[in-house]
């Protein structure tokens, strides 16, 4: 019974590291060169595993998108609610997560996979969902910046709602600054406009400071 447990521990591990690696070939190859572009083909054979290892852990090439895109999408979500906690007060938190969010939509494969690519790729499985497809990643990252902001200045305020408002605005920047020709000069448009939403709630807030 030892030995049986022993190997099925040893077939899971080996198991989750296949899929490990399969997403981390897919995360570099849809970075790299598009969704469309990249071929189940192309990530077997650079990740060295037969089809049926894919196939085995994914339904198809959208299904290993969705895991590229979650994979992603958490850890900017880890770096927004990082920057966010080490702010002295809570619009410094909130500001310093925004930014670290703006900073994420400079790189190539926050860009590429979850700015452009998601929707044309997942927009049948997003649209079924609704709210639920962001839920996981997304929204709880904004409740975890937002909420000492509101318990705190904006008791009236819903933090979902708020939470919800903030998500459109942030995809329109990343959206703004992926299509720019020039990227950086469109983060810091995107920021200006930020600060200025954020001084206009402080304003509201804070109507004597």
């Amino acid at each position: 019974m030892v030995g049986l447990v022993a190997v099925k521990s040893l077939r899971e591990r080996q198991a989750a590291a296949t899929r490990q690696l399969l997403v981390s070939v897919a995360r570099e190859l849809f970075a790299e060169q598009g969704y469309s572009a990249t071929s189940v083909e192309e990530i077997i054979q650079r990740a060295g595993v037969a089809r049926g290892a894919l196939y085995h852990h994914f339904p198809g090439k959208e299904a290993l998108f969705r895991a590229v895109y979650d994979a992603v999408q958490a850890d900017v979500a880890s770096r927004v609610v990082a920057a966010a906690v080490t702010g002295p007060e809570p619009w410094a938190g909130m500001r310093a997560g925004l930014a670290a969010f703006l900073d994420a939509c400079l790189e190539p494969e926050f860009r590429r996979i979850v700015v452009l690519d998601s929707v044309p790729v997942l927009a049948t499985a997003m649209w079924e969902s609704g709210v639920e497809g962001l839920e996981h990643t997304e929204l709880p990252m904004l409740r975890a910046v937002l909420t000492p902001l509101v318990e705190t200045f904006l008791p009236e305020v819903a933090v979902d709602a708020l939470a919800n408002v903030t998500l459109g605005g942030l995809y329109g920047a990343a959206l703004y600054i992926a299509r720019s020709s020039d990227p950086k000069a469109a983060r810091a448009d995107a920021e200006v406009v930020l600060d200025t939403l954020i001084g206009g709630l402080r304003a509201r807030a804070e109507p004597s400071a």
